[in-house]
């Protein structure tokens, strides 16, 4: 009997061994295809490229599997291992992906942990008002206008914005920004006041103060100044008028002041009438006494400059010259033979057009 068992013994020995073999083998031929598999480059989706958006907080597997479905790995599990292996205690990053041409699991997973994501330049121009860049940013899915206008009402929340400020108008500084799916409407809007602050002229709250404004008192002049002439060589003279204005208490008169107040009421035509320049509102500087409560517009550097350096004129008018610029005069009777001028440009232009 005990040499019966001692036999069985020696012949499953030999068996045993040649199944730890293969089983030693198929390890070594699986951790060799997995290893050619992470660096082997590849592309499952037609095209030149893939764009790959991936939602905060979703779990790796996930991930993956939407790169599988979208062509960018050939496995969802090669995305795992890739991560184990090559990026151990690293997180993949939320955002948009680009992806173009044939990629190794490896590069995909350093891209998403890198963080790497698609970036847009989205160019704001001077003189738009707060409602023109919401619309801007949010007519490319760059958030929402309801999240935009929830801030634009709190403008304390934000750096860069004077604490007297009414609302975000005046302090959205024109500029070209690069920004990401990912980045919300309180991150654009930061980063647009804290451009304000840091690209002010040299010395500009300074100066202001010296000629008896405020930072936001001299922003504001800045908007009308921008909205009111588009030469830069007249934003001085401009900027001159409205200062000797205030000084002799007269009213600032200024269309565009008007414009904004009839937009804030929901009641802009896209033409301006005469007997709309009575209508009661604060930003309307026909019936209010000096400056408008806040900035009309978002201004750029010339319209900044000039409302602390404006020109050495005693001109109290301007009117439309017909060619984009204006003729300044420093009283009225000289100002009501530019405007009858302007007059008779106009009709001789409505009538050559006929």
């Amino acid at each position: 009997m005990l040499e019966h068992r001692s036999s069985h013994r020696r012949h499953v020995t030999p068996l045993l061994a040649w199944v730890l073999a293969l089983v030693v083998v198929a390890i070594a031929v699986g951790l060799a295809l997995v290893s050619f598999l992470l660096r082997t480059p590849y592309q499952g989706y037609p095209g030149e490229e893939v764009i790959v958006s991936i939602a905060p907080r979703t779990p790796s597997a996930s991930v993956f599997g939407t790169l599988e479905s979208k062509g960018v790995l050939r496995d969802w599990r090669l995305g795992m291992v890739a991560l184990k292996v090559f990026h151990q205690g690293k997180t993949l990053k939320a955002g948009e992906y680009r992806f173009a041409g044939p990629r190794t699991p490896e590069q995909v997973v350093l891209s998403i942990v890198a963080g790497d994501v698609v970036t847009y330049r989205i160019t704001v121009p001077e003189g738009f008002t707060a409602d023109e860049v919401f619309t801007l940013f949010s007519s490319q899915s760059f958030s929402t206008p309801r999240d935009y206008q929830a801030l634009f009402q709190r403008p304390d929340e934000l750096d860069g914005v004077p604490k007297d400020a009414p609302t975000l108008e005046g302090f959205l500084f024109p500029d070209t920004y690069i920004v990401t799916r990912s980045m919300g409407a309180r991150e654009i809007l930061g980063a647009m006041t804290r451009q304000f602050a840091r690209r002010l002229p040299d010395g500009f709250e300074q100066k202001a103060r010296a000629q008896g404004m405020t930072l936001l008192q001299a922003t504001t002049l800045a908007s009308l100044v921008e909205k009111e002439t588009a030469v830069t060589a007249e934003r001085p003279i401009v900027a001159a008028v409205y200062r000797n204005r205030l000084r002799k208490g007269m009213l600032l008169q200024c269309d565009p002041t008007t414009i904004y107040a009839l937009k804030r009421l929901g009641v802009w035509r896209g033409s301006l009438a005469r007997s709309e320049l009575a209508v009661d509102e604060p930003y309307n500087t026909y019936v209010n006494p000096g400056l408008p409560p806040g900035p009309i517009c978002n201004p750029g550097l010339a319209s900044l400059r000039a409302a602390i350096a404006p020109a050495d004129v005693s001109f109290l008018y301007f009117v439309a010259a017909g060619d984009g610029s204006h003729s300044f005069s420093a009283d009225y009777e000289d100002q009501q033979r530019n405007a009858a001028r302007y007059r008779q440009t106009r009709r001789a232009a409505q009538a050559a057009d006929r």
